[in-house]
């Protein structure tokens, strides 16, 4: 399985009617036959990042199939019809083909069903963070990004964050040396304090804050709010 990250640079006052139509256009043409599925869309926070950003992550099943959805998106009426339609939502669209984390807690997805949660009405707040690991740590940094990183907020209790998924994107779609990790917030509350009061300080060398500058020590991380219609909860 691989996945199609997008990111949609949408005109300021469409968002909501451009989320309508990825969702009654966009989303039937994309998962027509079952080759793709689409797994979450959200927003960008307002206040976190650039304005009127939404971001879609989209499962693929194979290298076969996305080369039937790109001549599709190329060759194919409705698909041209999108192209143009979708301009009058949005003004760009940055694309990233990205490949599981041999840890990912999600690397193969069953393409025949797709169990929905439902919240308690409150959308659901994601942290997508971005790495540039230094050169030739990649494959480092990607396994400490489970082992590591994944295994001590699982453990904090009551939970604040989990890791859903963990990528790295493909050469030839984008920056060579990436690495992608979503997460899903569940106390916003507690996460929230990193902001006024920053990390707490820690010389304890395995902690991820420390551990993690072994590998990298620029990363971005957005933070995402989930669309009602998101697929995945």
């Amino acid at each position: 399985m691989i996945n199609l990250l997008e990111l949609h640079e949408v005109i300021g006052g469409k968002m909501e009617d451009f989320s309508e139509a990825m969702r009654d256009r966009w989303m039937p043409l994309v998962e027509r036959d079952g080759l793709a599925k689409v797994l979450w869309f959200w927003e960008l926070a307002i206040m976190t990042s650039a304005s009127y950003t939404a971001v879609s992550l989209t499962a693929v099943r194979d290298w076969q199939s996305w080369g039937t959805l790109v001549d599709r998106m190329v060759n194919e009426s409705g698909w041209r019809e999108w192209n143009r339609d979708s301009c009058q939502y949005r003004r760009e669209i940055v694309s990233k083909i990205l490949v599981p984390n041999p840890l990912s807690p999600l690397k193969e997805f069953d393409f025949s069903s797709l169990e929905t949660e439902f919240g308690d009405g409150t959308p659901p707040l994601y942290l997508l963070d971005t790495g540039w690991p230094y050169l030739g740590k990649m494959d480092e940094y990607a396994d400490a990004l489970h082992k590591v990183y994944q295994e001590q907020v699982a453990a904090i209790q009551p939970p604040i964050i989990t890791v859903v998924a963990g990528w790295r994107t493909c050469p030839g779609s984008g920056r060579w040396n990436e690495a992608h990790v979503l997460s899903k917030i569940h106390n916003w509350e507690l996460l929230s304090n990193i902001i006024p009061y920053g990390v707490p300080h820690t010389d304890e060398p395995e902690h991820w804050m420390n551990k993690g500058l072994n590998y990298r020590d620029r990363w971005e991380s957005r933070l995402l709010r989930l669309e009602s219609w998101s697929p995945f909860k």
